[in-house]
């Protein structure tokens, strides 16, 4: 996906640099320059949303546990003889 989206950027920005049509061109440094900052704002959002999926995964996975363990204490209390 991150090869993807660099690939995408990285065809937008030559379209757009040769678009200029005698204008002044971006420098080798410039298309890599911005190639760059649209690698990363492509791999924070890609980064927010694994850990946003993670986040919920591990949400899941407590209150299930949680669940799981008062289920337990419920049928513990009700097996135990009163006094």
């Amino acid at each position: 996906m991150k090869k993807t989206v660099l690939g995408i950027l990285a065809g937008g920005l030559f379209t757009l640099s040769m678009a200029s049509c005698g204008e002044k061109l971006l420098t080798p440094e410039q298309v890599q320059a911005e190639v760059t900052a649209g690698f990363d704002a492509g791999k924070a959002a890609v980064e927010t949303e694994v850990n946003s999926k993670c986040d919920a995964d591990f949400e899941t996975r407590v209150t299930e546990k949680v669940n799981m363990l008062d289920q337990a204490a419920q049928a513990a209390e009700m097996a135990e003889p009163t006094k």
